[in-house]
């Protein structure tokens, strides 16, 4: 393992070229467990001029890798998988020692991953050129010549993955840069850089050539000005970024003044909407789970249950049961996020919002009690921000227009979920919602790696996943053979 040994502790490297990298400046940050306070490790904060090493690194492997086939391609995301696996116990631990979430989430993260990886490794020859009609003479016959539309890598990338699917989401983004024949440069989590650090071990592990993939971490003081460094370099030639809106905007402004493409995963405020039809139990049981899974902290999270009037009396009480009998949801990543869900409930009951289930009440360090709020109002922040955490509101409708036009009543527009006993009645919901994934009588917290995932409105743009994740990595180009 190629980590730097400290007395008592290890500090993750930056990678740079094939191997653990010296940085010009000695500084480290520690790595401190949300759930207990323990210092578990520490990690070397890149600076300005590593993160340019970095690019350096990758543009320069980029002129061999970007010659390799796609066969040599799709075999190195199968060894990788391989790897995975084997060390399926060992990554798992380290997401769940730094960011507090359960070993059962942390499982997840590690086969999604595989899940992902292969899905992406069988569609790498997907990637296919076009040969175009030529123009018309005046006597409607052909020119001559050929005219070829060819698929090329776009080129070095950086790619921004978060913490909370710390595993899943950098394994898909790495996977689709480089079957489409991109370097990378990771800018690892400075919130689990240890688990990002042993991903791209897997793949060094599995045959990548040195610089192919890069990463850094840097100390969150540092972070503005690192990032831009690396989005201004003239090696990046696109940015994949997973995170917050708020982030976001500011990624997207730094390309925007770069004029560089950006791949946006952002935010979410899912609905769950719950139909007069729908079997009220696997519903109520399916809403709570969503709203709670890994204390709340996921994009696709269900942060809005919409049920309609006429059955609420019923479901109701079925919904408070389920939130009763939910396993424990796992610790907010650190206190702020913690801070952050417990006031934006704090702030929704000052402004007459009421509890049907839970309080905001801390159940351990920086773990909150499981909540229900309804009668919330549109001026509250809770009404469309994320809380990331363990909560969801309720709203009562009376129509199925109602209901689409209070899910629809959102910024952000990533998952949505509609529960339903009439297929019919469900699409006809569905296909009215403003998200990028609606998912019939299952959690919003859903996806699948052999379709598209995105987001639309403020929830970012472009796709992930299989044959249209990679093709965000590729451009076409033009060849005309007069």
């Amino acid at each position: 393992m190629p980590f730097i040994n400290e007395p008592e502790t290890k500090t993750v490297p930056l990678w740079i070229n094939g191997r653990p990298s010296k940085t010009s400046s000695p500084i480290t940050f520690p790595l401190i467990s949300s759930a207990s306070g323990d210092t578990i490790h520490h990690a070397i904060s890149a600076t300005e001029e590593d993160a340019i090493r970095a690019c350096d690194a990758s543009l320069e492997a980029f002129k061999s890798w970007r010659q390799t086939t796609y066969a040599h391609r799709r075999q190195i995301l199968y060894k990788a998988v391989e790897v995975l696996r084997r060390r399926t116990n060992e990554i798992a631990a380290h997401q769940v020692a730094e960011t507090s979430c359960s070993q059962q989430f942390a499982m997840f993260n590690v086969t999604g991953a595989i899940d992902y990886m292969e899905e992406i490794a069988s569609a790498t020859s997907e990637v296919r050129g076009q040969i175009a009609q030529r123009p018309s003479k005046p006597d409607g016959t052909e020119t001559e010549g050929l005219s070829l539309i060819i698929t090329e890598p776009v080129g070095p990338v950086l790619i921004i993955p978060p913490w909370n699917g710390a595993i899943v989401l950098p394994a898909r983004g790495i996977s689709m840069a480089l079957a489409a024949g991109c370097t990378i440069v990771l800018k690892a989590s400075e919130k689990c850089p240890m688990t990002h650090h042993c991903l791209v071990e897997a793949f060094e592990e599995a045959g990548v050539l040195p610089g192919v993939i890069n990463s850094i971490q840097v100390r969150r003081e540092d972070a503005a000005a690192v990032t831009e460094t690396i989005i201004a370099h003239k090696a990046i030639r696109k940015v994949e970024f997973i995170g917050s809106q708020a982030v976001g905007r500011s990624i997207g402004s730094l390309c925007g003044k770069y004029l560089k493409p950006v791949l946006m995963e952002l935010g979410g405020k899912g609905p769950a909407i719950v139909l007069d039809d729908a079997d009220l139990r696997k519903a109520a049981t399916l809403c709570a789970m969503g709203a709670t899974l890994n204390h709340g902290q996921l994009c696709f999270s269900t942060e809005r249950i919409i049920v309609q009037s006429s059955i609420a009396s019923k479901f109701i009480p079925l919904l408070k049961t389920a939130m009763s009998h939910i396993p424990p949801p796992g610790n907010a990543v650190d206190a702020a996020s913690a801070a952050h869900a417990h006031d934006i409930l704090i702030d929704a009951q000052s402004n007459g919002a009421t509890f049907l289930f839970g309080s905001p009440k801390y159940t351990g360090r920086n773990t909150l009690q499981p909540a229900l709020l309804t009668d919330v109002t549109p001026t509250s922040p809770i009404y469309d921000e994320e809380t990331f955490g363990p909560s969801a509101t309720v709203y009562f409708v009376d129509t199925d227009e109602d209901a689409i036009t209070q899910a629809n009543d959102s910024a952000y527009g990533l998952n949505a979920a509609v529960h339903s006993g009439s297929w019919e009645r469900a699409y006809n919901v569905a296909r009215r919602l403003e998200y990028g994934q609606v998912n019939v009588n299952a959690m919003t917290v859903a996806n699948n790696g052999t379709q598209p995932i995105r987001g639309v409105k403020g929830s970012g743009w472009g796709q992930a996943g299989s044959i249209w994740g990679i093709r965000e990595f590729v451009v076409e180009k033009t060849i005309n053979m007069g």
